[in-house]
């Protein structure tokens, strides 16, 4: 019977790539790491990890146990917050995936509240797109997601959801700073800066320009809301965005938001997502619950 504690240095170590940092991380001897390693082959019949000049690579049978050992780690640690709730303790880790757009104006303030709450809770939150969120939360690598439009799935639950208009964001000096409203015809007419095409809200933009017969050709296209945030700010380009992803730049005068027509793109959806099949532990409700409430004043 494979151990948790070779199972859990072996997680480290495909996570790592290094029996020095793992045994870092681990706060133990290499040699420790080593043993259970050894251990482990011996126990499957096959090799797990190739040593090379630039560190530790996977084989197949150690890429299939990485995958497996993540999975049974993270139930473990949640069937520890079960019990740690039975015996009245407030702890337990929630791992989140949200898109980067929702981290300034929401995910932020309503974690730091819910940090004032339970101290005891941590956090794990990775960017990623709402296609991604899908797998992790299959996979048990994400207890939460957060994104606009996640796409519907039989078993990805929308716990709560909510509805912001979207708006042109510009620098100041920007030709449309001064515009009431925007059309997409208008929008086609100048350099655009747009997220990758498996992003929700890049979706739902092809979609409307197709409806209106518009063709949006972005000049820069980057996943980082930061590197889209910068272009703008010195003039590159036009944003398309909800306004809370940009309140803070907005707020300080570094960039203009202005509406484009309602008729023509849709609200952008923010969807509180959860897996159907997996029990939720208590640090996850007490997540979704303070995200939910945050969701319904935005």
């Amino acid at each position: 019977m494979i151990s948790g504690r070779a199972l859990r240095y072996f997680d480290t170590v495909a996570r790592c790539r290094s029996l020095r940092q793992a045994a870092a991380q681990l706060h133990i001897a290499p040699t420790a790491i080593s043993r259970q390693i050894d251990l482990l082959e011996h126990q499957l019949g096959a090799p797990l990890i190739e040593r090379g000049p630039n560190g530790i690579s996977l084989t197949a049978a150690g890429e299939l146990l990485a995958a497996q050992a993540q999975r049974t780690i993270r139930d473990l640690e949640r069937v520890q917050e079960h019990i740690a709730v039975l015996k009245g303790l407030r702890t337990g880790r929630v791992s989140l995936q949200v898109a980067e757009g929702v981290v300034a104006g929401l995910l932020a303030p309503a974690l730091a509240k819910m940090g004032q709450r339970y101290s005891h809770l941590s956090f794990d939150i990775d960017i990623a797109s709402s296609n991604q969120m899908v797998e992790a939360l299959r996979r048990g690598d994400a207890d939460i997601g957060l994104s606009f439009f996640m796409p519907r799935h039989d078993d990805i639950v929308p716990y709560a959801s909510a509805e912001l208009n979207h708006h042109a964001v510009v620098a100041p000096g920007h030709p449309l700073a001064t515009a009431s409203e925007l059309s997409l015809h208008t929008l086609a007419k100048h350099r655009l800066i747009l997220p990758h095409e498996s992003y929700g809200v890049r979706q739902a933009l092809e979609r409307a320009a197709h409806r209106a017969n518009v063709v949006l050709v972005p000049t820069f296209k980057t996943a980082s809301l930061e590197t889209q945030k910068a272009l703008a700010i010195n003039g590159a380009g036009v944003l398309v965005l909800p306004p809370m992803a940009v309140a803070r730049e907005c707020q300080l005068g570094d960039l203009v938001s202005v509406p484009i027509s309602s008729s023509e793109l849709e609200a952008a959806r923010v969807d509180l997502c959860v897996y159907r099949h997996r029990q939720r532990s208590f640090a996850t409700e007490a997540c979704l619950s303070l995200l939910a409430n945050a969701l319904q004043t935005i």
